[in-house]
């Protein structure tokens, strides 16, 4: 990849916990190029990952979670398909990442698979919500106002989101033929806006029937006394 499309691909990822990669289909992931925050998720440095120079992409990835992982992504190379896995990364200083990855294989015009690429994403507070909101949800009455606060934090998820979308689209246009590559980021970044913005969507409609429900069966009280 040339050195304009890697400054666009620096520049789009140089305030978020996301990286865009290339990688063989082998059995380490073997990196062949990287951009991004890729050293905030990962642990190491960039140079230590590509080629598999101290450390393979497959060796950062927890071991609980690479048999899934190789499963998903093996999954949707079958059906010619995009995947979308969330996983840990385990680094080298003992800490845990959750990212989520969505990525695709690429082919040539012979139909050939030439490489992997996608994009990984800090999934660290989208996991830390989903096990909160699990909790308050097996709560009682005083749930509602907590269930409200993690709605709103989700949705701010999503408008970080939807503008590195935003961004990604604008840099696309800038670079020309350097980024066409990028059109596909910014429609995986957006999915994962409009994923999360349906989730939240859900949990306000669930506290909107809850809290119909409650006001039914305080009515109905109130008339048998």
């Amino acid at each position: 990849m040339d050195t304009q499309a890697l400054t666009v691909f620096n520049s789009i990822f140089s305030s978020g916990s996301a990286f865009v990669y290339r990688c063989a289909n082998d059995e380490n992931f073997t990196m062949e190029f990287m951009a991004g925050q890729v050293e905030k998720l990962c642990g190491c440095a960039k140079s230590d990952i590509l080629g598999n120079a101290k450390v393979s992409y497959v060796g950062l990835t927890h071991k609980d979670d690479i048999d899934r992982v190789f499963a998903d992504v093996d999954a949707a190379i079958e059906a010619k398909e995009n995947w979308d896995v969330a996983y840990r990364l385990s680094r080298p200083d003992g800490t845990e990442a959750w990212v989520r990855e969505r990525g695709n294989a690429v082919y040539d015009d012979s139909g050939e698979m030439v490489y992997l690429e996608g994009l990984v994403v800090d999934a660290s507070a989208e996991v830390t919500l989903r096990k909160e909101l699990q909790t308050t949800l097996n709560r009682t009455e005083e749930a509602n106002a907590e269930i409200i606060d993690l709605a709103e934090n989700i949705l701010r998820s999503v408008q970080k989101l939807s503008i590195l979308a935003i961004n990604a689209g604008i840099e696309a246009a800038r670079a020309g033929k350097a980024g066409l590559g990028f059109a596909y980021l910014a429609r995986e970044i957006k999915a994962l806006a409009d994923e999360n913005n349906q989730w939240a969507s859900r949990i306000t409609d669930t506290m909107a029937e809850r809290k119909r429900d409650e006001a039914r069966e305080a009515a109905e009280s109130r008339r048998a006394g």
